[in-house]
């Protein structure tokens, strides 16, 4: 295997930066790629975390797994990059930040990129071309960022993308299991379209992102989860052997989602759990002015699987409060 320009033989994991960019000053802004040949040939995954910069647990689940694989004993390859944004990653910051490049673009609405666009667009062409081109499967590892927390695993598409990839996408999300619930759905908004799902799905190659985690931390039991999780769909892709974890656990399946807004800022409280299935109507937070009084109720706009609880409590006016997963 091939990749940015580098070989790696049967049997083999090697641990590399790779340059994809330069600073002003001519220092270099490169990627650590990790990249793993099994000594018998099978399907290749791609892992990628940290496409933004305030979202750590992909980088933390990938090294992990990685660390956990045994060459001698995979069948296929792994190419796996912990740091998709190194810019964004120094910064602590989502995206690039107004100080870095013409525009401050999220990575993960500019996928496939373009070698001769802005900065963040070269970088995404480049992992583009010499990692999820040529797999058989994307794995890319989010979480809620600093303002939230999250625990499902998304499969954004489109009419398109589900004739070419939404079967093995939903059986990607079923082998992750353990009762994390899917958002899937084909009516991806136009301003996504960008996001690496879409793309890759678009190239016939599979794509799913649990998102996992949140809160500008690391979360030891949602790491846990994460790393069984690509260790289940390895095992299911036999690609390593063992016992997948979790898989008789109930997911649920979201099809539509959507962000309940307030209309005024203010101090969120939540009164509601991550992953809490609520009905249609049900309370879910309450918005008080700095002074503990209260100012507006968010409720479910449906029956919901919550997929993301806010962590950081102040809030403007239209601002994001929790991700309804509408269910039956």
């Amino acid at each position: 295997m091939r990749s940015f320009g580098r070989a790696i033989k049967k049997g083999r994991i090697e641990t590399f930066q790779t340059k994809v960019a330069s600073y002003p000053d001519g220092t270099e802004i490169g990627l650590w790629v990790r990249a793993l040949v099994g000594a018998s040939d099978g399907p290749r995954v791609a892992l990628l975390g940290v496409q933004h910069g305030d979202e750590y647990s992909g980088m933390e689940i990938i090294n992990r797994v990685m660390d956990s694989l045994d060459p001698s004993a995979v069948n296929g390859s792994v190419v796996a990059v912990p740091v998709s944004n190194p810019i964004a990653f120094n910064a602590a910051a989502r995206v690039t930040p107004p100080s870095i490049g013409y525009e401050n673009l999220n990575m993960n609405r500019v996928w496939p990129g373009n070698p001769e666009g802005l900065l963040m667009e070269r970088i995404v062409a480049q992992v583009w071309e010499n990692v999820v081109m040529g797999s058989d499967a994307v794995l890319d590892l989010h979480e809620g960022g600093k303002a939230f927390m999250a625990r499902y695993i998304h499969a954004r598409g489109t009419e398109e993308t589900n004739r070419k990839v939404g079967d093995v996408n939903r059986r990607l999300c079923r082998l992750f299991g353990q009762g994390v619930p899917i958002l899937g759905g084909v009516r991806t908004r136009s301003h996504m379209m960008g996001s690496l799902s879409v793309q890759a799905g678009l190239q016939g190659i599979p794509c799913v992102g649990p998102e996992l985690g949140g809160g500008g931390r690391l979360w030891e039991p949602l790491v846990e989860l994460g790393v069984q999780g690509v260790r289940n769909i390895l095992i299911g892709l036999d690609m390593v052997q063992g016992e997948p974890v979790g898989q008789d656990a109930e997911q649920h399946v979201a099809q539509e989602s959507t962000w309940p807004k307030t209309s005024m800022g203010g101090v969120m409280y939540n009164t509601c759990e991550l992953g809490a299935v609520v009905e249609k109507g049900e309370r879910l937070g309450v918005l008080k002015d700095s002074a503990g009084r209260v100012v507006e109720e968010v409720r479910a706009p449906y029956r919901s699987v919550i997929f993301d609880t806010r962590f950081q409590p102040t809030v403007y006016p239209g601002d994001w409060t929790f991700h309804c997963g509408k269910i039956g």
